[in-house]
């Protein structure tokens, strides 16, 4: 079985303290916050929270939207840092291309990363 590359975010309080990042970043309808892992722990590899509002459609669109923005992640895992990341979704999403809503993923989760060095500096 390979190595786990990415995780799930599973607390309140984890998503909590997702909400309340400055370190924030959109492109198109994908919006992302991060949270830097502590640098003590060890073996911490990136954690994915995902919100799709009812208001982006059906339980069908959301899942599809949902596997995705999963498979963006794994792939882009071994680029992003240490950290916790959350994926908002406006209800363009649905109708977006996967090669749109891939790229709108991809930097959206990179421009969050990118900005808590902005935020910290």
């Amino acid at each position: 079985m390979p190595a786990r590359t990415v995780g799930r975010v599973q607390t309140r309080a984890a998503f909590r303290q997702l909400q309340r990042s400055q370190s924030r970043a959109s492109c198109g309808p994908v919006r992302a916050s991060f949270v830097a892992a502590d640098d003590q722990l060890g073996g911490v590899y990136p954690q994915f929270g995902y919100a799709i509002g009812k208001h982006c459609g059906n339980a069908v669109v959301r899942n599809t939207i949902r596997r995705r923005a999963r498979e963006t992640a794994r792939g882009l895992a071994s680029e992003l840092p240490r950290g916790t990341f959350l994926l908002r979704f406006e209800p363009a999403a649905a109708w977006a291309t996967s090669a749109d809503l891939s790229r709108c993923i991809s930097q959206a989760l990179l421009r969050s990363s990118q900005a808590t060095h902005l935020v910290n500096a």
